[in-house]
């Protein structure tokens, strides 16, 4: 009887030894993945960030008329994105969903001979979907195109 008793301790032992070990490594690997998505510091960041198409995990053909990566802003904890539009003249609006409603993202500058221009708007999680709209004219070919769209921030890029 005491035989069996000690091996039960023993084997019991083993065990709670090796679910402290396993509980341990757990969080070493969870813990910085955490970390990672914390808010960020006041301070100027480069963000990755995807243009997808609406309610999708697909690239929007939006995604390639904006330069990579934003500048992410954060002052006093107000963060602010700034995305680089390309083909200025034919991306004729440019929303982003604040507050419910979308709103036109302020025009911080724009570049003719490059026919560029950046905006700016608010970003309250960069690690939720930001809902966005744009709209593409081309006269030459008489084309409208009303797109709504998803930004995707990758805030573990942030640099």
């Amino acid at each position: 009887m005491n035989i069996a008793m000690n091996r039960s301790t023993k084997w019991s032992f083993k065990n709670t030894l090796l679910a402290v070990v396993l509980t341990a490594l757990l969080a070493m690997i969870i813990l910085p993945v955490s970390a990672a998505h914390a808010a960020l510091a006041n301070g100027t960041y480069s963000v990755d960030y995807k243009v997808l198409a609406d309610g999708s995990t697909s690239t929007s053909r939006l995604d390639s008329y904006v330069v990579k990566p934003a500048t992410v802003t954060v002052a006093d904890g107000v963060t602010k994105a700034r995305l680089t539009i390309t083909s200025s003249n034919l991306i004729t609006a440019f929303k982003v969903e604040q507050n419910g409603q979308l709103v036109d993202a302020t025009v911080v500058s724009t570049n003719t001979a490059n026919n560029t221009r950046v905006v700016e708007f608010p970003v309250s999680d960069l690690d939720a979907t930001l809902n966005a709209y744009a709209e593409i004219k081309i006269p030459v070919i008489n084309y409208t195109g009303k797109y709504n769209v998803d930004l995707k921030f990758d805030s573990a890029s942030a640099e």
